[in-house]
């Protein structure tokens, strides 16, 4: 296990890495969890589902039917997990290698290569900075098949939900959910679930897409005097908000496009890479003590 565990941070701001998924095992401000407390070792010790953030490349949430259809050709994917969809790309299963390892930094990298009947070959690469009170993660991927793929990426975060969080996000349209965990129809956001103006998280289950977001969430913990803001940039575009009824986490989840985007207009967002081509995306995590911004 010596090496796969990567510590960042500084008198502030704590955060532990694992190269196993390229995930975030755990973080802390000033002491207070900023994510859902981990349950076992995570993925460092190869135990699966305990991680508290994984990146999603070469794209996101689940592929109906395993397979998609571009210019003309029929693209099947493998089952990569116990989903009958193929779910979250490759890289949250992965052991990542570690390009560099400061104090406050770190690059981890994942080279994919085509296996069958999947033509997806990719390179992904994560680069880690705490600086100050701010955790920075640049995810980027690279086509490296000899064909056009559609690719996006994403972060699959766990934040606790006490009874008191809020969330604030803004963002166009909302997607019911249909059979089998996928995207069903667009329309308005419904009023209990619109967090423009700040909201409380319902404790129902939610499994939505958000599109149209305007990049900016700030999540409120009152118990604990802590408030996160995210801050993602171009080409993050939509989220997924997820919990159980009465989980004590939920996932908030900027992505690129939305989930199932290969059977969707304009796939969803997805970004038609040709080879070599890459595509970068930026993310920003701003922990504060409520107290301290009044």
């Amino acid at each position: 296990m010596a090496g796969d565990v990567l510590q960042l941070g500084n008198c502030a701001l704590s955060i532990e890495l694992s190269r196993f998924g390229g995930s975030i095992l755990s973080g802390s401000y000033r002491g207070i969890p900023i994510f859902r407390p981990a349950r076992t070792d995570g993925l460092a010790s190869q135990r699966h589902g305990a991680e508290v953030s994984f990146p999603l490349v070469p794209f996101g949430n689940r592929l109906e039917g395993n397979a998609f259809a571009l210019d003309g050709h029929h693209h099947v994917i493998a089952r990569n997990a116990g989903d009958p969809c193929y779910l979250h790309g490759d890289g949250w299963l992965a052991a990542w290698d570690v390009v560099s390892h400061s104090e406050t930094s770190a690059c981890l990298r994942y080279q994919h290569g085509a296996v069958a009947p999947s033509l997806y070959a990719y390179d992904a690469v994560q680069h880690f900075r705490v600086e100050a009170d701010r955790l920075s993660i640049t995810l980027s991927v690279t086509n490296r098949s000899a064909f056009a793929l559609p690719m996006g990426v994403g972060h699959h975060p766990f934040f606790p939900k006490t009874a008191g969080t809020r969330l604030t996000a803004k963002a166009d349209r909302f997607w019911t959910e249909r059979a089998g965990h996928l995207p069903d129809q667009p329309g308005p956001i419904p009023r209990n679930l619109d967090f423009e103006s700040g909201n409380p998280l319902p404790r129902q289950w939610l499994n939505n897409a958000y599109e149209d977001w305007d990049g900016k969430a700030v999540i409120e913990w009152p118990e604990h005097d802590l408030c996160l803001e995210i801050e993602a940039g171009r080409p993050f575009r939509h989220f997924m908000l997820y919990t159980p009824e009465d989980a004590d986490f939920f996932c908030f989840e900027p992505m690129t496009h939305l989930p199932n985007g290969h059977h969707l207009p304009d796939l969803g967002g997805l970004s038609i890479l040709e080879h070599g081509q890459s595509l970068v995306s930026a993310l920003t995590l701003t922990p504060h003590l409520i107290s301290e911004m009044r």
